[in-house]
């Protein structure tokens, strides 16, 4: 589970886990035991990946186009059905590797074509029957509707009333797709846009619905099921979502890296192309979409008693540690993170029942222990993500910020280093030469000689 670290059969050790610093605790980077026990359909995704944040946002992506790809897929968490659908936003510089993320695409890109084939053909029908009642001189010509127009990836550069319409028009379902955030906040910012609305209403299958003013066309979906994918730079997060308080921060799995400065040997891995792989996903990826599509009833995941009691416990847990620690703007991405976690669950549990030889016809599946426990591994890191965020938004807490400033200065510190370049760095970041000797003398570092340090590096539940 998420706490994977936190051993659960004495009260001391409970109460060692609420003294604060839980945030020693998280990590920036998934950990390699998340990889080893994916389900197998996913698992070959990420075996020729070896830069760790690509091989990271290129799960995150792979896993909220998947979300977007589950009909009939539901679960139950907080007195209501969820489907697994999930919001992510990578963020990083321009030029650090993002468009590694077209590749997730791929996954969904055979069902966006069958459906646009479907949607051709239906259109070529709907013209024959037109032009044929107009030849008839038929006075029901006039009555006749267009066919609706299908797809799975909803463009971002529209209007709130044309999402709505093209979820209205899709059941309810699409993936949000946009490798440029500032498409999505330009919608955001028009008079017509209510985009915001639409998209926190979404995240919870809350109906929605939108009016056109110019000819006055009403839509509405009673229960949609939007992902959405973005990627972006620290800038375009802040200006799509200025702060905490804006309902949408806490609704989307971040995850932001640094611009590496090196050249990579782009000749490597001669005759591998993952986009290939990813393909391949994707022609399974539409197989099991039409054997969901095809059920006579929702497929409703859910946990046993005892991981639901575990689950339960492990978030008030971090709650309480969360709050003491970071303060309350971090609360409402805490709550999120446990449905964002469930919903994780339940896209792993899919891939794994969906994979299986004999698969048996059910209406319930359990979802697996380890499914829940890789789930609960990757919200950590999303609420180290979430944290790093909080500190440059402008309500975020002067302690989250003073955090994140102190990760800002490990990170960039070498394994080794000296006095005078520890403070350089300090004054980089603001830091007083006399807050840097006290960081200096926390657990964080140790002194190996006069004016040399090393880095502590701690290992999270036991595993790197």
């Amino acid at each position: 589970m998420i706490m994977h670290s936190v051993k659960h059969n004495t009260v001391a050790e409970e109460e060692l886990f609420l003294l604060p610093g839980y945030q020693d605790q998280l990590r920036s980077t998934l950990s390699n035991s998340i990889y080893d026990n994916l389900p197998e359909p996913l698992r070959d995704l990420f075996t020729t990946i070896d830069n760790p944040y690509e091989r990271d946002i290129l799960l995150l992506g792979t896993l909220t186009v998947l979300s977007g790809c589950m009909p009939n897929v539901i679960g139950f968490y907080d007195r209501k059905w969820v489907s697994p659908n999930l919001y992510t936003f990578i963020e990083a510089p321009a030029g650090s590797g993002k468009g590694v993320l077209s590749w997730t695409r791929l996954v969904g890109m055979e069902i966006h074509k069958m459906l646009l084939e479907e949607t051709t053909l239906a259109k070529k029908q709907f013209e024959e029957l037109k032009r044929e009642k107009i030849k008839q001189k038929d006075a029901d010509v006039s009555a006749l509707k267009e066919p609706p127009y299908k797809l799975l990836f909803v463009p971002a550069n529209n209007s709130a009333s044309s999402v709505v319409q093209t979820l209205s028009e899709n059941d309810g379902a699409g993936i949000l797709f946009s490798t440029e955030a500032d498409t999505l906040a330009n919608a955001l910012a028009q008079d017509w846009g209510n985009f915001s609305d639409v998209l926190r209403a979404a995240f919870h299958h809350e109906p929605v619905e939108m009016q056109r003013r110019q000819n006055r066309e009403h839509f509405s979906v009673e229960r949609p099921r939007l992902s959405v994918l973005l990627t972006g730079t620290r800038g375009q997060v802040i200006r799509l979502i200025p702060d905490t308080e804006n309902g949408l921060f806490s609704r989307f799995m971040f995850y932001s890296f640094p611009a590496v400065p090196t050249f990579r040997n782009v000749f490597d891995h001669r005759g591998t192309d993952p986009g290939q792989t990813f393909r391949k996903v994707g022609q399974m990826v539409k197989e099991m979409y039409l054997f969901l599509q095809g059920q006579t009833q929702a497929l409703e995941l859910y946990l046993v008693k005892e991981h639901q009691d575990r689950f339960i416990k492990q978030f008030q847990l971090l709650t309480q540690v969360a709050h003491k620690d970071s303060g309350t703007p971090i609360l409402a991405t805490i709550h999120r993170l446990g449905l964002i976690c469930f919903r994780m669950s339940m896209v792993f549990t899919t891939m794994r029942y969906y994979a299986q030889s004999k698969r048996d016809k059910k209406s319930e599946i359990k979802i697996q222990s380890t499914d829940l426990e890789i789930s609960g591994e990757i919200a950590y890191t999303l609420l180290y993500h979430a944290n790093m965020l909080v500190a440059d938004m402008k309500n975020g807490s002067k302690y989250i910020q003073q955090q994140a400033k102190q990760q800002r200065f490990f990170d960039t510190l070498p394994v080794e280093f000296n006095w005078m370049l520890a403070v350089g760095l300090g004054q980089k970041l603001n830091m007083s030469s006399s807050s840097v000797r006290r960081y200096l003398l926390g657990g964080e570092f140790e002194r190996i000689g006069k004016g040399q340090y090393r880095k502590v590096v701690k290992e999270v539940g036991g595993e790197q």
